[in-house]
Formats: C-alpha cells, sequence, structure tokens
C-alpha cells in the first residue's frame, strides 16, 4: 500500500446469476436488492472495470486499486450461491491462457454450507479423453463425464487450472482464486440465461484448457500448524498460486502478516463471530467485525491484534499469496 493504513472493511459487489439465490441475507444479514437472485458477491477484487471500495475510516469511500501502487492485487476472492447448479466450466493455465489472449486461475472453495445431496462437480472422470469429451459435447451427454461427491461444510475444494467444474445446487461456498476473470463454458443444462437466451459455450478453448489427468482428491484435508488453547490455526490449502488458512480465535490473539521470508497483506473472510481488529500500533484505530465481512489487512503491519466480543469465538478464513 502507499499510504500508512489499518484493517480496510470491503465493500461487496453483487452479481445476478440465473443460478443465484438469496443465501447472502438469510446467512450474513445482507441486504440484497428485492427479487434478486445473487449467485456471487465479489469480496476483494481488483480489475481494470473496477475495484472492491473500502468501507470505513478516512479511506471511505476510496477503492484498493488507489491505494495499491502499480502492480494489481493478485487474487480475487467471492461468496458464491449456487440455489441451481453452475454452468460446467474450465479456466486456463498459463499456457493455455497466453495461446487463448485470456488469463490463468486456479482456485479453492471452502464449503460454508451444503444441502443433502448436493454435489460438487470436479475433474473428469479416469480414462475421459478429448475424443470422448467431443461427443458429449456434440450429444449433450457431458455430466456423465464429470467425476462428482457430496460437500459438507468446512471442505476444502481445491482446483487446479485446467480442471472441469460445476458447484451443485445447495452449496454456499467461499472462493479464493487467482485474480483472473476468464472462463471457459462447456455446458449450461440446457437453460436459459436472465436474459431468457442460452448462454454462450466455448468448445474450442474449454477442449485446449482442459487437464484430462483424471479428478484428483475430492477434498484437502486439513493441517494444523498452531494451536495454544485459545488461537487455532489450520492451513486448508497452500499452492503456489495462493495460500489458506482457517483460523479460531477464543481471546485476544495476534494475527502475523510474516510468511515466507517477509510481511504479506490478507485478505480476512469472518465465517462466525463477532469482534474487533486494529493494527499493532500506539494509537490504532479498532475496526468492529461480524459474519460474513471481508477485510484486507495492508502487510505494512506485521501484526494486528483480534478480540473477540462477548466471550464469543471467531471462526475466519484468511488468504494471502505465499
Amino acid at each position: 500500500m502507499t499510504e500508512s493504513t489499518g484493517p480496510l472493511k470491503l465493500v461487496p459487489r453483487y452479481q445476478e446469476k440465473p443460478w443465484g439465490g438469496r443465501r447472502l441475507e438469510r446467512t450474513f444479514g445482507r441486504g440484497l436488492a428485492a427479487g434478486a437472485k445473487i449467485g456471487e458477491s465479489w469480496e476483494l477484487y481488483d480489475r481494470p472495470d473496477g475495484a472492491a471500495e473500502i468501507a470505513n475510516g478516512p479511506l471511505a469511500g476510496r477503492t484498493v486499486a488507489d491505494l495499491r501502487g502499480k502492480r494489481r492485487i493478485p487474487l480475487l476472492t467471492k461468496i458464491i450461491d449456487a440455489m441451481d447448479t453452475l454452468s460446467v466450466q474450465v479456466h486456463p493455465d498459463g499456457e493455455a491462457a497466453s495461446e487463448l489472449d485470456g488469463e490463468e486461475k486456479t482456485e479453492a472453495w471452502y464449503v460454508i454450507d451444503a444441502e443433502p445431496g448436493a454435489r460438487i462437480y470436479k475433474g473428469l472422470k479416469d480414462g475421459v479423453g478429448v475424443r470422448d469429451l467431443l461427443t458429449a459435447l456434440d450429444r449433450g451427454t457431458v455430466p456423465d463425464l464429470l467425476h462428482s461427491f457430496e460437500p459438507s461444510p468446512g471442505d476444502l475444494v481445491y482446483l487446479p487450472a485446467g480442471t472441469v467444474h460445476a458447484i451443485g445446487a445447495g452449496v454456499l461456498l467461499y472462493e479464493v482464486q487467482q485474480n483472473s476473470d476468464t472462463t471457459y463454458r462447456l455446458y449450461d443444462w440446457d437453460r436459459p440465461g436472465l436474459d431468457g437466451k442460452p448462454r454462450e459455450l466455448h468448445r474450442e478453448p474449454s477442449i485446449r484448457s482442459t487437464d484430462f489427468s483424471g479428478p484428483g482428491l475430492d477434498r484437502v484435508e486439513p493441517r494444523p500448524i498452531f494451536d495454544d488453547g485459545r488461537y487455532r490455526r489450520t492451513m486448508r490449502v497452500d499452492c503456489p498460486a495462493f495460500a489458506m488458512e482457517e483460523q479460531e480465535i477464543l481471546g485476544l490473539v495476534t494475527f502475523e502478516t510474516e510468511r515466507r521470508g517477509g510481511p504479506r497483506w490478507h485478505v480476512v473472510f469472518v465465517l462466525s463471530g463477532e469482534g474487533t481488529i486494529r493494527a499493532f500500533r500506539r494509537g490504532a484505530e479498532e475496526v468492529f467485525f461480524a459474519p460474513g465481512d471481508s477485510l484486507l489487512l495492508p502487510a505494512e503491519h506485521e501484526r494486528y491484534e483480534i478480540e473477540p466480543r462477548s466471550g464469543r469465538t471467531v471462526r475466519l478464513l484468511s488468504a494471502c499469496q505465499p
């Protein structure tokens, strides 16, 4: 960041989708436009067409793009509410993105809630090749080639670039991804978009981007990294593009931004509990947070203090670039 800042509470940007719903309103108390089917809430984003607005303090009304210098923030975070099944899609890796004039994207999903019987579609079944997928595209049988499983709250699903995937109806999740908006749609369940017309499919870019090596693991196993009885940190995913921890906080703790040789900015999403966070320096102002809040913690401060309110346990996700 180019000027002194503390914790920055972010203003979400909502996107209507034909498969969206209203659970952001029910789960996190978000104020949504009447009747809107909100599929995505962009939390931290820094794109050419706009960047996340800051909600608190003297910087309120400015955006993260105003403060971060010349280099765009490399991650994008979202909440996704799938009341219907999303399209079957794929994102390119670096090589495919270069050829297709797109942006590579690896992502990870933390499942917040999942209705009984909901499915996550992750990867093609073992043995599926290019010819199989082309035939399925012609016949409209792409779902027959997809590996799927039933998710549970707290699952972490890792999706390297090239993984064919879809989120099934009834899943609410938090997504961390590379800062990219390149998506190639393979199949859309033969349904119309918001305008009543079929949405565009991307046959050739999808084939070029797809990894045919099989589905891989359904879930990433959590890896405990610290626990002193009141501060529990668990690594949920650690890959070349980003790292994400789940943290459980029972009392006043110090959150450190140091990672792999130097401070890193972190984006924090509050799953449950409420409290305050402040930069660890004299005179720093406290910022109140509640479930569903996203905050950006600039790396200019190596430490932040987090204190739960009224004896409540705080659960949060924190993500950063490695």
